[in-house]
């Protein structure tokens, strides 16, 4: 009889441990996603092991940055096999996708779609508010998020997680633009779409003075080509403009595309000319991969608002990154770039996960408020 009673104890203990624990880790990571809560608790597990053990070559790197590249070196975002046929392929990357698993949106986030219309053609968006309540469409802060995702990939339900975090990280109404995608529409579809949602604010009354403009990856240099655009249709551009890692170079000159080829996480080399054949289109041929039309750095940059870059020193687009930082500061745009050593690409995306990305953040943050005064 003792023994049972002890038994029993034990598994009334251990239930309501579990009870507790089931209680507490919703709580603590603010989710009540299983496969979320199941990345966090492995990175938070990884994180633990890194601290005994160090990194020398790079010793300046967090333990929950390091917990981070070990996941993602087991599985990453998204593979090309260039083997496929790409419509194909495409649709099964934006089957997998998982950053809104990595960065599931808050219960508390508000998006609200609406459909814009310019000179015949329409494009549909969606304000994002950090709070329960919808967006005021009259809001004085406004981001215009342009996504990441090679123009293959990537959609309001892949980031509004993310820029649910930026709207209340900097106190800003955040409209992601539903971009067209390669390979069904290449390039400059993406940038017809960002000049239909930009001067389609305009005609409702949003001044250009409360807009910025924000990417990354292929949305930073889509940010880059749409504020070309606006410049050369002699539009009234925005207060500021914030790319991270962006895709700048088709041509891939930089010589990142060799020296990071085997620190790049996120982006094999070998996959960038099956990437931009797609993103030129069927006549990808005919067209120069340094045309300014498709690769912003080769474009002009006088004119620009003030410009803020951030890039990784293990990513192959750390080239692009600094060869835009210096062309821009070359026409006297008021540039910042910050580099974050042996970081990853578009480390920012992955708030959640490591302070280097909280604190790139809290620098675009603090450079950001004063552009909307």
């Amino acid at each position: 009889m003792a023994f049972f009673n002890c038994l029993f104890s034990i598994i009334k203990k251990l239930t309501i441990l579990a009870v507790l624990v089931a209680i507490v880790i919703p709580i603590y990571y603010n989710s009540t996603n299983p496969k979320y809560l199941g990345l966090r608790l492995l990175h938070s597990l990884i994180s633990i092991k890194n601290t005994f053990v160090s990194d020398a070559d790079r010793p300046m790197l967090s333990p929950e940055y390091r917990a981070f590249e070990s996941m993602l070196r087991r599985r990453p975002l998204f593979q090309i096999d260039p083997n496929l046929d790409p419509l194909e392929l495409a649709k099964n990357i934006r089957a997998s996708f998982p950053l809104d698993t990595i960065m599931p949106r808050s219960s508390s986030c508000h998006v609200d779609k609406h459909a814009y219309e310019n000179e015949g053609h329409t494009v549909d968006a969606h304000w994002i508010h950090h709070e329960r309540a919808k967006p005021k469409l009259d809001a004085d802060r406004i981001i215009i998020y342009l996504h990441g995702g090679g123009y293959i990939v990537g959609d309001v339900q892949a980031y509004s997680g993310f820029e649910c975090h930026l709207s209340r990280l900097f106190n800003v109404t955040v409209i992601h633009l539903e971009y067209r995608l390669v390979p069904e529409h290449p390039l400059p579809a993406a940038v017809d779409d960002a000049l239909t949602l930009y001067r389609a604010l305009l005609h409702g009354g949003i001044p250009a003075s409360r807009l910025a403009i924000m990417g990354d990856s292929a949305g930073g240099g889509l940010t880059l080509l749409t504020i070309q655009a606006l410049l050369a249709h002699q539009l009234p551009i925005p207060r500021a403009a914030v790319t991270m890692s962006p895709w700048a170079d088709f041509s891939a000159s930089g010589q990142s595309y060799t020296r990071n080829r085997f620190t790049d996480l996120m982006i094999r080399a070998e996959s960038i000319a099956w990437g931009v054949q797609r993103v030129l289109g069927p006549n990808h041929e005919q067209i120069p991969r340094d045309d300014p039309s498709y690769s912003p750095l080769f474009g002009s940059f006088k004119g620009f608002p003030p410009l803020y870059i951030t890039v990784g020193t293990a990513e192959i687009l750390e080239d692009d990154a600094k060869g835009v930082a210096n062309k821009a500061r070359a026409e006297e745009v008021d540039i910042t770039l910050e580099i974050g050593q042996n970081l990853m690409h578009v480390h920012p995306l992955f708030v959640n996960y490591f302070p280097e990305a909280r604190d790139t953040l809290d620098n675009i943050r603090r450079w950001l408020e004063p552009k909307f005064r």
